[in-house]
């Protein structure tokens, strides 16, 4: 009887010990940089989990003078098909950009297109 307990306990462990080393993590919440001929743009998510989210945006000229005007971004996760309508971000001072409320619904590789002028950039966004 005390063996079984013992073996069924030892299960218990590993199984959850298993779990622990297994079980996805998130992708750390990190800036992602792009530069075109004129600009630096910077991206930090809200969250690099799959949902609703924010981004913020740092422009910059290649001084790194804060940039003004109308700041697009596109989502779009290409692999499946999945695009977003272009959105216009609202300054929160200058050159500091934000959009709230993007529902990037599906974990994985996306691909956020950011547009300033006659510029743009693609910038990586990896979701879990």
């Amino acid at each position: 009887m005390k063996r079984r307990a013992l073996g069924a306990l030892a299960v218990a462990v590993a199984l959850v010990a298993a779990l622990v080393v297994l079980w996805p993590r998130g992708v750390e919440v990190r800036p992602q940089v792009a530069e075109s001929g004129r600009f630096r743009f910077e991206l930090t998510p809200g969250s690099t989990k799959s949902g609703t989210t924010t981004l913020d945006l740092v422009v910059t000229d290649r001084s790194g003078n804060a940039a003004s005007g109308e700041v697009t971004v596109e989502p779009a996760m290409p692999q499946m098909g999945h695009a977003l309508a272009p959105i216009t971000a609202a300054p929160v001072e200058p050159g500091h950009y934000r959009v709230g409320g993007v529902g990037l619904t599906m974990a994985g590789q996306w691909e956020i297109t950011v547009s300033l002028s006659a510029e743009r950039v693609v910038i990586p966004l990896l979701l879990t």
